[in-house]
């Protein structure tokens, strides 16, 4: 970074996030639309493990082998395992995406999962695949679940297994024919723990829907909703005060407590009469600053709330509200 004698470069990049642009020009209004824009691509599901990895300009070798070996299908394997987990699972594929320049992929299915909090606020279950692993050896499972309003989305916490082997992956000879002729797919073994993990996740996101509809019903008031953003983001100082109002909020709050503060009244979905100073809304507000407005692009808020600190910063959210 260039240095500019007598300029505090944070300090300029900070009002610029202020104003609502990130450090890349990118504009971070309180806006309505799904936090994989740009990044993620919607797919058929009738597409086949290399039509996947060419829609994602993934259909190169990741692994790099000695002259005279055959070329890595590491990513279309990864594909094959996330249509096979998928299809076993009752599932279909909408969106895959990659993030880290190529490092992460991961793939968003529909679990026909939908339930109303009220009337007029809809939420859809989904199955989040991935592979942070490049020799893509190792596949993660996680359950979600998407807002309509605000596009925010939940992790949901399961008892379902979230790490696997990549059974698809096959093995290299140093001898002819090379590559392993067994069949890339999943096995019986295979299919009773897919089924299972999904299970465990469509109940996990049928409790989700049951507590999101309590929360809905809790009214708060402005110092429980300030002190709820402070435990949320500086848990150390929220029990320095006994109040908290707009003198210790400008005095103590940092930029992503004010954000999420804000969001309370202008995120989308906010203004609807069961988020409006609700627990729900407080919880909502949280989920929305981690998915649309912390990180310095799409792709590192999405990393960051998908598979980062951030979403630890999510599970302590859902859980304090849950104490309200």
């Amino acid at each position: 970074m260039v240095k500019l004698p007598g300029v505090n470069v944070g300090i300029i990049f900070s009002k610029i996030r202020e104003s609502g642009v990130d450090w890349k020009g990118e504009r971070m209004d309180w806006i309505n639309e799904k936090p994989w824009n740009g990044i993620g691509v919607d797919v058929n599901a009738s597409l086949s493990p290399r039509e996947l990895a060419y829609k994602l300009k993934l259909d190169f070798e990741v692994s790099r082998v000695p002259s005279g070996l055959p070329k890595s299908f590491a990513n279309q394997e990864m594909f094959q395992f996330f249509r096979s987990f998928i299809e076993h699972g009752d599932a279909h594929l909408e969106t895959v995406g990659v993030l880290d320049g190529g490092r992460i992929v991961w793939g968003l299915a529909s679990l026909e999962q939908e339930f109303m909090v009220t009337e007029t606020d809809r939420m859809k279950g989904y199955l989040l695949l991935a592979s942070r692993d490049e020799k893509r050896d190792r596949i993660e499972a996680h359950f979600i679940a998407v807002r309509s309003a605000g596009s925010n989305t939940f992790q949901i916490p399961s008892k379902a297994r979230i790490s696997f082997k990549n059974v698809c992956r096959r093995s290299f000879n140093k001898t002819f024919p090379f590559v392993s002729l067994k069949p890339n797919k999943f096995e019986e073994g295979m299919i009773r723990k897919t089924k299972e993990a999904i299970g465990l996740g469509r109940e996990a996101i049928s409790v989700f829907a049951s507590e999101a509809e309590g929360l809905a019903k809790i009214k708060v008031d402005d110092q429980i909703a300030n002190k709820y953003m402070f435990n949320v983001f500086q848990p150390d100082m929220a029990n320095d005060f006994s109040s908290i109002g707009n003198k210790e909020i400008n005095k103590l709050a940092d930029q992503n407590t004010r954000i999420a503060i804000e969001a309370i009244k202008k995120a989308p979905g906010q203004n609807l009469e069961h988020a409006n100073m609700t627990a729900w809304g407080l919880l909502n507000a949280v989920i929305y600053t981690v998915d649309h407005r912390l990180g310095k692009n799409r792709d590192s808020r999405l990393r960051l709330a998908w598979f980062g600190p951030n979403a630890k910063l999510k599970k302590r959210a859902l859980e304090l509200a849950m104490e309200l």
